[in-house]
């Protein structure tokens, strides 16, 4: 039998080891450097929106409709920003702060526009109801009349006790 001499046949396999240890490697690095720049940022966020004070530490969108005597309402945006969109501060120690940048404060229960999104966004973890979000627009007058709710499509019997989580879907549906 004649001996093979050949280098090249001989390091195939451990040149081939070496390739895939170094893809390994790539993409270990990869995911280590996307985690601590996600986890940087949200940090970043959080320490921005806490104005100085505590960071933002909970933050989801439940969204929210409304129909009156069978019309849809539409749910303004900068309930809780807007001074003339927020009517109770009970909860403003929850909130954003104001920034030094001008940027204003929020209310811990907000809108940023009409699609009926609440913004939850919170310095503490805890729950935050309806009525709560009701209470700091002041802009849904049920007085003298019914209010009937569903949750994610189910009857609730207590609308104003509703424990807003995220991307439930919450329907009012006031009549005379």
């Amino acid at each position: 039998m004649k001996e093979n001499n050949n280098r090249n046949d001989v390091n195939r396999p451990a040149n081939k080891n070496i390739k895939t240890i170094a893809v390994i490697v790539v993409v270990a690095i990869t995911i280590t450097l996307v985690i601590s720049l996600s986890m940087r940022s949200t940090t970043m966020i959080g320490a921005q929106m806490g104005g100085g004070n505590k960071p933002i530490i909970m933050h989801f969108h439940p969204i929210l409709t409304i129909t009156v005597d069978g019309k849809p309402m539409t749910v303004p945006g900068q309930i809780g920003i807007d001074p003339a969109l927020w009517k109770d501060h009970s909860l403003d120690q929850y909130g954003m702060q104001a920034m030094s940048d001008g940027m204003s404060s929020m209310a811990p229960l907000h809108t940023h526009d009409d699609s009926g999104t609440i913004h939850v966004e919170s310095n503490t973890i805890r729950n935050y109801t309806l009525g709560q979000f009701l209470d700091n627009w002041g802009g849904l007058n049920v007085t003298g009349k019914t209010v009937k709710a569903t949750m994610d499509g189910a009857p609730v019997s207590d609308y104003k006790n509703i424990i807003l989580r995220d991307g439930e879907q919450i329907h009012l549906d006031v009549t005379k």
